[in-house]
């Protein structure tokens, strides 16, 4: 196993697997992950793990895959590129010529034209693929590995082979494993490798003809690597809009000059020190460049030279960006006010509050129960501060043990303790400096901790563990907690004066069940939002459904609401109906006792709410012994007479239609009368056991 994880790739075909696996091999991505391939077919025997990222080669896979991976497994939509190796016979063929593009899926095919268009290489393709209709003229086939399905009538199939994949994804790969030690610059040479092997199968009359000239000026115009490709006698045969800028030529006519005449003479003087097919770093007039020179054939003999550049800094820039994005990935506020919509009142005056208060430095403590967006509230109030430009950290005092705690808020000195690094390291206080830091759950926070957070917010100064010298920051303090810390305080848990410190600006975000009318239109957002993650048509609720949805309370709140959209876009159908709701399933089967006593209690709380709650049991318990029919009612009134309650035939048929409109009995025509149901019996089972 690697050190960092696994990447599965999937593929709807043997051949697009093999090209994939090939590539991350040669770039070497083998050796900072372990790497798995699978076709759709082979999902049935595949295990993914937590360490786990999925790759898909096209993102018509994603429905296909999706029910043999686990809820919230990560996966990466590889974004893909030509093989430039293979579009040598593409090149030969006139401008606007009629070609079928072959593949095994409409989806795929269409897929595979867009990409070959965006290289310049202007033809009529028409998608093919198995059960197509196609205009028999065509005589020309391009297929990215399907040859087999061909359509006979054609005469010339060229097989482009499996698209590679492109710089970015690789990248997003390392980004999701949050791996900084990988060498781009080699990434980078490995990936521009195909458009070396472009240049051997050439043959002199791509060089000299027109059309055909236009249309790899294309390709190259769109590489981010500097391209210049010289004869062997000096003349520039091409050069791209990138080469140009960095050799400071933009605006002339290159083609067909001598290079000595055009290219700087420093420029040239250090790439003829350079040996062929070398990735080399040289310092040309102070600028350092990253320089790849390979000959370049024709027909056996050498027609001369092309080089691939860049200037470092650039490399060092998506170095620098990339660490960046690793390092502050936690230290980003995403959300602003405007992803705090409602249509509820007291949510309206609470995000005006919020904003206002948003202008000061001073701490504001946001209370609410888990899930009504205590965070999305915090990043929020940061982004409209004047400290939006620097970092929001966020950390959560639930999660972390006190021992680990410590050193994440306060940083340590080096050898402070063991396993510690040699030069120490920063806390959250320290790199949230000219920024916010979110205190999430401060509720759960252990007495040292608390004692440790209240001189901060007193003197603006942490300590590190093991350290001696205070040290100062600047920072706004943002806290929340779902729990009372008021009764926190009462029972001896919390610091009165700490509490005195954080609330000082206030904020309470309702509970969802407190904004019912926010349920519906939130749901269809979040319908809409996971059904185009899942590439499928949006669903609708029915009457009971929608119902269910506004009385039920809502523990988890609107990630608990989100959370259950999510599991409904997953399983449902064209419409939800009641029964499919999944906090119903679970009191259903995971809480059927509490739930039906919950019920029992309610249907005892109805009756007493009108007065007759005892006559109710004593009728059940009746029934309980006997079946009543009309002849039978008259032993009934005189049952709750000798009880203590004198009641007319009206008033038994009210209270009988009572008890069968709640299920406790059932009313029969004729001699069967009246008798108890399994739920009428429960009922007394729930009181006597209550009694008990």
């Amino acid at each position: 196993m690697s050190t960092y994880g696994s990447i599965m790739v999937v593929s709807y075909q043997k051949h697009t697997l093999k090209t994939i696996i090939e590539q991350l091999q040669e770039i070497k991505i083998d050796e900072y992950f372990e790497i798995q391939a699978r076709t759709v077919d082979e999902l049935f025997h595949s295990m993914i793990t937590k360490d786990t990222i999925v790759l898909l080669s096209s993102k018509i896979l994603l429905p296909m895959v999706k029910p043999y991976f686990p809820k919230d497994t990560p996966y990466i939509l590889a974004k893909r590129m030509i093989n430039f190796a293979n579009i040598r016979e593409l090149l030969d063929i006139p401008k606007g010529e009629k070609v079928l593009l072959v593949s095994n899926m409409k989806e795929a095919a269409e897929e595979t034209i867009s990409v070959i268009k965006e290289t310049g290489i202007l033809l009529k393709f028409q998608s093919y693929y198995p059960g197509a209709r196609f205009d028999s003229d065509i005589k020309i086939a391009v297929t990215p590995g399907d040859a087999h399905l061909v359509p006979s009538s054609v005469e010339k199939i060229i097989n482009i082979g499996s698209r590679f994949v492109d710089i970015s994804t690789i990248i997003e790969i390392f980004n999701h494993f949050k791996v900084s030690d990988f060498e781009l610059n080699r990434l980078s040479a490995r990936n521009i490798q195909s458009l070396v092997h472009l240049t051997g199968e050439l043959s002199q009359e791509i060089f000299t003809a027109k059309s055909l000239r236009n249309s790899l000026e294309q390709i190259v115009n769109n590489i981010d690597d500097a391209i210049l490709l010289f004869s062997k006698d000096g003349i520039i045969n091409m050069i791209n809009q990138k080469a140009l800028h960095l050799l400071n030529l933009q605006g002339q006519d290159m083609i067909g000059k001598k290079i000595q005449v055009v290219i700087p003479p420093t420029f040239l003087k250090g790439v003829q020190s350079i040996k062929d097919d070398k990735d080399t770093f040289k310092d040309i007039n102070g600028i350092a460049y990253y320089i790849r020179k390979k000959d370049v054939y024709v027909d056996n003999e050498i027609f001369g030279t092309l080089l691939m550049f860049r200037r470092t800094n650039e490399i060092r820039q998506i170095e620098y960006n990339y660490r960046n994005k690793i390092k502050g990935k936690n230290f980003i506020a995403q959300y602003t006010f405007e992803d705090m919509v409602s249509k509820n009142q007291t949510i309206i005056e609470s995000i005006k509050i919020a904003k206002k208060l948003a202008k000061s430095d001073s701490t504001i403590l946001i209370l609410g129960e888990t899930g009504t967006g205590k965070e999305i509230l915090a990043q929020a109030i940061h982004n409209e501060s004047l400290r939006s430009y620097h970092p929001f950290v966020g950390v959560n005092f639930a999660s972390l043990s006190e021992s680990l705690l410590e050193s994440e808020l306060f940083g340590y000195e080096g050898g402070s303790f063991t396993g510690a690094k040699k030069d120490g390291r920063s806390g959250l206080f320290e790199q949230a400096h000219k920024g916010t830091i979110f205190l999430d759950e401060i509720g759960d926070a252990s007495p040292t901790i608390q004692n440790r957070l209240l001189r901060v917010l007193q003197e603006k100064q942490i300590l590190r563990v093991g350290g001696e010298q205070m040290i100062s920051l600047d920072l706004r303090v943002i806290a929340a907690t779902n729990k009372d810390l008021e009764k926190l305080i009462k029972v001896g848990d919390f610091r009165k004066d700490l509490f005195y410190r954080l609330n000082v600006l206030p904020i309470r975000l309702p509970a969802l069940r407190e904004r019912i009318g926010d349920i519906g239109w939130l749901s269809k957002l979040f319908v809409n939002k996971f059904s185009r993650k899942l590439g499928r048509t949006p669903f609708i609720f029915s009457q009971n459904a929608i119902d269910a949805l506004k009385s039920y309370h809502w523990p988890g709140n609107i990630r608990e609401l989100q959370n259950t959209i999510e599991y409904l876009a997953h399983v449902c159908d064209d419409t939800v109906y009641r029964e499919q709701l999944p906090f119903l399933a679970n009191f259903r089967f995971l809480n059927m006792e509490e739930q039906k006593n919950q019920d029992y209690h309610n249907l005892i709380e109805f009756f007493y709410e009108r007065g007759f709650a005892d006559e109710i049991i004593l009728i059940l318990e009746f029934l309980s012994k006997n079946a009543v029919s009309s002849s039978g009612r008259h032993r009934m009134l005189n049952f709750l007479k000798n009880s203590g309650y004198n009641l007319s035939d009206q008033q038994i048929r009210y209270r009988q239609k009572l008890l069968r409109s709640k299920g406790l009995i059932n009313v029969s025509r004729g001699r069967r009368g009246s008798e108890i149901t399994s739920k009428g019996s429960g009922l007394l089972e729930y009181l006597n056991n209550k009694g008990d």
